[in-house]
């Protein structure tokens, strides 16, 4: 019975960090270098729902303007600003390999890997 209990949580780990289609997982990072206030709201932010599938990303309408980077290895190789309202963005299908997914939303940036 622990056997299979481990294969199972083995088998669910490996699902949710193996991002060449689907909901993709963001850490959540403060982007504001001079916080007003204390720094920390009451709530805990939300990261966004993300869906990547091929080269589409789709997610809930923005209320605000927000930016996405692609990074490899640290450098920039695409950013696209998302106008209030955008449900999806198509990725350049010249783009192949794992990568780092920033978007960048108000006060926040949501850091999450992909594989294109």
């Amino acid at each position: 019975m622990m056997k299979k209990l481990f294969l199972l949580c083995c088998f669910f780990a490996v699902t949710l960090t193996t991002n060449a289609n689907g909901w993709i997982n963001f850490q959540v990072n403060y982007n504001n270098p001079n916080p007003i206030g204390t720094g920390r709201q009451r709530t805990p932010i939300q990261p966004p729902a993300v869906y990547l599938e091929d080269y589409t990303l789709t997610f809930s309408a923005f209320e605000e303007d927000c930016v996405i980077k692609l990074l490899d290895e640290g450098e920039v190789v695409y950013e696209v600003d998302i106008p209030a309202g955008s449900t999806s963005v198509i990725l350049p299908s010249t783009l192949s390999g794992e990568y780092t997914l920033q978007l960048f939303k108000g006060n926040w940036v949501f850091s999450g890997e992909i594989e294109l």
